[in-house]
């Protein structure tokens, strides 16, 4: 067993410790000696965490194509557009949608009556598979309809009960289940309108 001697140290000394058998040792002063063990602080910790969320949100931005979002703000687009014509439809028979893809990835979503536009959007289409068809009740994962673009838009029309009374793709015909809008070939990024104009996302479960 080690046991202290006691004495005056000078500045600078260790202490010295001696066992039972004479021999003597010195206990390692940090304080003495100049080196202190040092760890990573709360702050540095905080600000290379930071660091680390920033690069990462860099770096899978850049792997990321924006075109992957395209077709669900088409989806959202067409819904919202559609929800707002059968609302501005009531009490009237002249409200018309109409998607009309420019050909060079961009999409015009025109909402119009007698008297004008009543809202008009303008989304990025890259890379989206854009189709429709009327009455067709099918899953967009199984079949898609006709392509939808800039000589054949899509265009629905909504009567004064807000239904919607026609619609096609190029040409209208006359809505009696459903317009099915398949947006690339997957169900939860397609929408369906049914006859009485309400939109919502999926397949068409008109029986």
């Amino acid at each position: 067993m080690w046991k202290a001697s006691f004495f005056q140290l000078d500045r600078g000394q260790s202490p010295v410790y001696t066992s039972p058998r004479g021999s003597v040792g010195t206990l390692y002063d940090p304080v003495s000696t100049g080196y202190h063990e040092r760890g990573f602080t709360l702050v540095e910790i905080i600000v290379t965490f930071l660091l680390v969320s920033i690069l990462s949100v860099v770096v899978i931005s850049r792997l990321s194509s924006s075109a992957a979002f395209n077709g669900v703000i088409l989806r959202d687009q067409i819904i919202a557009l559609t929800r707002l014509g059968q609302q501005s439809a009531f009490g009237r028979s002249d409200v018309e949608l109409r998607v009309t893809p420019d050909g060079s990835g961009d999409a015009s979503l025109v909402l119009s009556d007698a008297n004008g536009i009543i809202q008009s959007n303008t989304i990025a289409v890259a890379a989206v598979d854009f189709r429709a068809d009327v009455d067709v009740t099918a899953s967009c994962s199984s079949s898609q309809g006709a392509a939808v673009t800039s000589g054949a838009p899509l265009i629905i029309a909504f009567g004064e009960l807000g239904d919607a009374t026609s619609a096609g793709v190029g040409t209208v015909s006359a809505v009696n289940t459903s317009v099915r809008i398949c947006i690339d070939a997957a169900v939860e990024t397609s929408v369906c309108v049914s006859s009485a104009g309400y939109a919502y996302v999926g397949d068409c479960d008109v029986d």
